[in-house]
């Protein structure tokens, strides 16, 4: 089984975050609650909570972000779907991974409309569902490849989530140095993500890159 991602385990910016990220997982199954604190504990996180419903996981989280939120999709008093939709809504830069046993497209779908960064499904392998969580939590999308047809437009496959927000701020206008103090890079790595999107679209010039990102849907307009 492979997850599709908008991001790669090889991107630099992703790969070289090792703070400490902090989580609150929702599950109604204690088993997955202990399993999964372990599986995050063991690759650096930091479980500030563990929640068996949605609406105490809520009232927890009103007062107190966190980095990544961990959600079943099935849960007591409170869908895992509606818990995501409040957690963004609260938190809108709290990443959010919705965790599942069901192979469902619809539900996936949903999930990422309502603010989810993550759809995973609770066979993958514990080494690997630790990765892709931290990965969720450093800011690339991951979606089961089960369920990412209902998801992900083949365009958005294909680039980081890094390039995406190096795309909106070329077409704001922004130069390569200003991009790179907006997002702390180097201008020189902010040059290696454009080259790097411009060969992923087929382009060559930044006017011609953003024309073709609003024409395929990754942006929503052009500079100015």
């Amino acid at each position: 089984m492979t997850d599709v991602t908008v991001g790669s385990e090889t991107d630099p910016a992703l790969r070289s975050d090792a703070q400490a990220i902090s989580a609150v997982l929702i599950d109604d199954h204690q088993v997955v609650l202990e399993g999964l604190t372990r599986t995050l504990q063991r690759d650096g996180m930091t479980v500030v909570a563990t929640f068996g419903d949605g609406d105490s996981a809520v009232a927890f989280l009103r007062n107190r972000p966190v980095d990544l939120v961990v959600v079943d999709l099935r849960l007591q008093n409170r869908s895992g779907l509606a818990v995501v939709d409040a957690v963004h809504r609260m938190h809108p830069d709290t990443r959010i991974a919705v965790l599942t046993s069901f192979e469902d497209r619809a539900a996936a779908s949903a999930a990422v409309h309502a603010g989810a960064n993550g759809f995973l499904l609770k066979d993958t392998p514990v080494d690997e569902l630790a990765r892709r969580l931290r990965g969720v939590a450093t800011g690339t999308l991951v979606i089961d490849s089960r369920v990412a047809g209902a998801v992900l437009r083949p365009e958005q496959r294909l680039l980081s989530g890094h390039e995406l927000s190096i795309l909106e701020l070329v077409a704001e206008g922004l130069t390569n140095r200003e991009i790179g103090a907006r997002l702390h890079l180097s201008h020189y790595t902010v040059k290696d993500y454009l080259t790097r999107i411009m060969r992923k679209l087929g382009t060559r010039s930044r006017a011609e890159t953003v024309a073709r990102a609003v024409q395929q849907g990754l942006l929503s307009g052009g500079p100015g």
